[in-house]
C-alpha cells in the first residue's frame, strides 16, 4: 500500500479513530432512545403467526436484530436462545427479528443451533428495523415491562455477555 511507514502509521491511526468517533456516535443515537417508549410494529413469525410487540406488556422483552450473513448475529443467537431458556420461567420474552432476504438463509442457520427459546419474526421488507433506525448489526434492545426501551446494545461480542445478564436481571427484578 504505503511504501513510507509513517505514511502507514498515519494511515491506520486515522482509521482507528474514525473508527472510534463512529462507535461513539452509534452510542449516542442509542442512548437518545434509552427512556423512550418502543416502536409498536406487528409481524409474523417465522411459523405464520402474527404478533405485535404490544402482546408482551407486562413482560421484559430483548428485541434483537439479526440476519444469517451477520458474524456477531451468529455468535450472539445461541447466547440469546441460552438467555432465554434459562429465564423461561420468568416474566421475559426473546423477540428476535431476521432480515435475511431469503427464508432458506435464515432455516439453515437456525437448524444447526436450538432455536425454540424465543419468537422469531420474519422481516423481508426490512421495515422493523427502520421504526427503530437501525444502524448496526445486531442490535439488541432491552424494553421493561411498561415497553419502555431500558438498554440499547450495537453489535456482539462475548464480552457483551456479562452485561445483557446484567441488564435483564435488573429489569426482572423492578416490579
Amino acid at each position: 500500500m504505503y511504501r513510507d511507514p509513517m505514511i502507514r502509521i498515519c494511515t491506520i491511526y486515522t482509521a482507528i479513530l474514525a473508527l472510534l468517533v463512529g462507535v461513539a456516535a452509534n452510542t449516542a443515537v442509542a442512548s437518545e432512545k434509552v427512556g423512550e417508549l418502543a416502536p409498536e410494529f406487528t409481524a409474523q413469525t417465522r411459523d405464520g403467526q402474527t404478533i405485535s410487540l404490544k402482546d408482551y406488556r407486562g413482560k421484559v422483552v430483548v428485541l434483537d436484530f439479526w440476519a444469517s450473513w451477520c458474524g456477531p448475529c451468529r455468535d450472539e443467537m445461541p447466547f440469546l436462545m441460552s438467555l432465554s431458556a434459562r429465564n423461561k420461567e420468568k416474566a421475559f420474552q426473546l423477540i428476535t427479528v431476521n432480515i435475511d432476504d431469503k427464508s432458506e438463509n435464515m432455516e439453515k442457520f437456525l437448524s444447526k443451533i436450538w432455536s425454540e427459546a424465543g419468537v422469531f419474526v420474519v422481516d423481508r421488507k426490512k421495515e422493523i428495523p427502520k421504526l427503530y433506525n437501525l444502524e448496526t448489526m445486531p442490535t439488541t434492545v432491552f424494553i421493561d415491562r411498561e415497553g419502555v426501551i431500558r438498554y440499547w446494545h450495537d453489535g456482539f461480542t462475548a464480552s457483551d455477555e456479562e452485561q445483557y445478564e446484567s441488564e435483564l436481571s435488573r429489569l426482572l427484578s423492578r416490579k
